[in-house]
């Protein structure tokens, strides 16, 4: 929670829902361990008072719940810390510069990476043609990025611009339809 309140970037994508579902989350937790160490605590007050003394053997029943218990606290603890992973990355990734610009596109609900390079002028100062590319569904630097840069450094081309379709690179994920019929 504490992380992605700090991280301006984290806050934007996770939005209000994402930090209620965080803070529910942590309200939750506590109170479940609060509720099993006060539930170890009366249980303990109760064995006493009708037994006179502390009951310190188990039976196998209450050793398979611990175990079982066990199990799980550390499938929650590695699911923690793969999360906790998760949002170090992502937080580590907002702090890197983009290479071009981000705009915002679709009534500014997200933005979309353009990066641009060549001059935008030959010598003679008369503006010179613009390549935009499309990479499809691969990354523009797995795909034509070579080709791009050939092109320059060939002198069939100038200048090129390539915009990052949502969800990859440094452009934002575009939002989900909000019915089916707008999909």
């Amino acid at each position: 929670m504490i992380m992605i309140l700090a991280v301006p970037r984290l806050r934007v994508e996770e939005g209000w829902v994402g930090i209620a579902s965080v803070v529910w989350a942590l309200l939750i937790a506590i109170w479940v361990v609060i509720t099993d160490r006060v539930v170890a605590w009366g249980k303990g007050e109760e064995e006493e008072r009708l037994t006179g003394r502390a009951e310190t053997r188990r039976t196998l029943r209450e050793w398979v719940k611990i175990l079982v218990s066990e199990i799980v606290l550390i499938v929650v603890g590695l699911a923690v810390l793969l999360l906790s992973a998760t949002l170090i990355f992502r937080s580590r990734d907002s702090s890197l510069a983009p290479p071009g610009e981000r705009y915002y596109v679709d009534g500014d609900k997200y933005q979309v990476h353009l990066f641009c390079t060549g001059n935008e002028t030959d010598k003679s100062g008369h503006s010179v043609p613009t390549v935009l590319f499309e990479a499809g569904e691969r990354p523009f630097g797995l795909s034509l990025q070579a080709f791009a840069d050939n092109a320059i450094s060939n002198g069939t081309i100038t200048r090129y611009c390539y915009a990052v379709r949502p969800g990859f690179g440094w452009s934002d994920n575009a939002p989900s339809p909000v019915a089916f019929t707008t999909s």
